[in-house]
């Protein structure tokens, strides 16, 4: 059972029970009430007993008790003899004597089912007796009446137990669940990320301890990215340093005394320097992009002149480097895309230098735009060695470098911080690729404004 639902059954049972306590008082109520007066229709014979009796006693007529008495209601008539004068009971007629056993055996016998008020009264001029005979509440309603209030007893109990007994389980469930999680929290302080948490059901609680828990992985594998991270950056600039390192101590010990010599290693120093320059841009562009720090400079841009300006630009690093570039940007005027300009140009940068790089040269590299269904399609196609199927999936990994790229230099960033760009825009990127044709991004924008039509 759910936590929440565990609330709610208990707190229902506490509001109930008041309204059960109170129930069950007014039946014990009017149980008492009912016990001073156990007689049905006791207040019609009441009224009959002021209004007519004493008219019947005058005129000592057993007809009359026997036409206006109420149901239920039997007259007996004494006079100061003890004998019955008037009697509305076939096992008492007229005649009997009060001093022999019959009529007192008859009241004895009947008391349990009979109520039997004894009155005086003047019969016959004299003084006399008027005893009323009255049915008691039946013994089937008593009974119904008694079960009732047992019930209500019995389930103001059972509530109580009840309303106990999940005050108990919850408590117990929740102190449970807070001290597991309490202990996991002081080992996750003190970097033990090694542990599973135990959940069990599937309450709110239980809920929260599989976050908790998918909380530790996620550390925990940040803490292994991390680590791979700090070693993948000492291997890739421990080797242009080493290089560095030992180009500069052969200066030192004279292996290129001659000018010709001493200019080589210095080129080549210089030419490690601007490696590690580049690779060091590289590594901070990357920590932006993980920190965040570009959504401070969002602003509304013209999609197709900013499109145009890198095609121009991209297609002159084209042709220095013998490849072919070129671009179809089918956007209407007016048409905006809010963005971070600059990171945007650094994604394309990184799109189409991969693409420049992996493709020989004469190759083509193609850049096209256009609009459908509010969003700007953008693709950059090359015709260079393509990506193997099992590399697909990990190219956007940081510093993975895939089959076809291991002997090239850098961190392995460039998609890594492309797909930054994208996704903290909340835009989506695609790729398709087939090992010896070449490789398709597909960069997948919202339109913010859209032109309006002329009139």
């Amino acid at each position: 059972m759910k936590l929440r639902t565990q609330f709610v059954v208990l707190v229902g049972g506490i509001i109930a029970m008041p309204f059960l306590v109170s129930a069950f008082m007014l039946l014990v109520q009017l149980s008492m009430s009912r016990g001073r007066e156990p007689l049905p229709n006791y207040e019609q014979i009441r009224a009959w007993v002021a209004l007519h009796l004493p008219a019947v006693v005058r005129s000592n007529d057993p007809s009359a008790l026997m036409d206006s008495r109420p149901a239920g209601l039997d007259v007996i008539l004494l006079d100061r003899d003890e004998q019955v004068t008037a009697s509305t009971i076939p096992e008492l007629p007229r005649g009997t004597s009060a001093a022999g056993a019959a009529l007192w055996a008859y009241m004895s016998a009947n008391a349990e089912r009979f109520h039997f008020q004894v009155d005086s009264a003047t019969v016959r001029g004299g003084e006399g007796l008027v005893i009323l005979k009255l049915p008691r509440m039946r013994p089937e309603v008593a009974r119904v009446r008694s079960l009732m209030v047992r019930v209500v007893m019995y389930t103001s109990i059972l509530l109580l137990v009840f309303s106990s007994l999940m005050s108990y389980l919850i408590v117990r469930s929740l102190n449970g669940s807070i001290q597991s999680l309490e202990a996991a929290t002081r080992r996750i302080a003190g970097g033990d990320l090694d542990f599973q948490l135990p959940v069990k059901g599937n309450d709110s609680i239980s809920s929260l301890t599989r976050s908790f828990d998918s909380m530790r992985l996620a550390l925990k594998e940040e803490y292994a990215r991390r680590a791979r991270f700090i070693m993948g950056v000492s291997h890739d600039l421990r080797t242009p340093l080493t290089l560095i390192r030992g180009y500069v101590e052969a200066i030192a010990d004279g292996f290129a005394s001659e000018p010709e010599s001493q200019k080589k290693y210095l080129s080549i120093i210089l030419d490690k320097t601007r490696n590690l320059e580049s690779m060091v841009g590289e590594l901070i562009e990357f920590v932006r992009m993980e920190t965040g720090q570009w959504r401070m400079t969002h602003r509304e841009v013209p999609a197709r002149t900013l499109l145009m300006d890198l095609a121009r630009r991209f297609s002159e690093d084209a042709l220095i480097l013998k490849r072919e570039f070129g671009w179809s940007i089918d956007l209407p005027e007016g048409a905006t895309v809010r963005m971070d300009a600059g990171l945007f140009t650094r994604a394309l940068e990184n799109l189409v230098g991969n693409a420049i790089r992996y493709t020989a040269p004469n190759g083509r590299i193609t850049l096209e735009a256009r609009a459908e269904d509010g969003n700007v399609l953008l693709s950059i196609t090359d015709t260079g060695i393509g990506i193997p199927e099992e590399d697909l999936q990990r190219i956007y990994d940081p510093f993975y470098r895939g089959t076809n790229s291991r002997r090239e230099q850098g961190f392995g960033l460039g998609l890594a911080t492309v797909k930054s760009i994208i996704e903290s825009h909340g835009w989506a990127i695609t790729v398709s690729s087939h090992v010896g044709s070449g490789t398709a991004f597909t960069i997948r924008m919202p339109l913010s404004s859209r032109p309006r039509a002329a009139a």
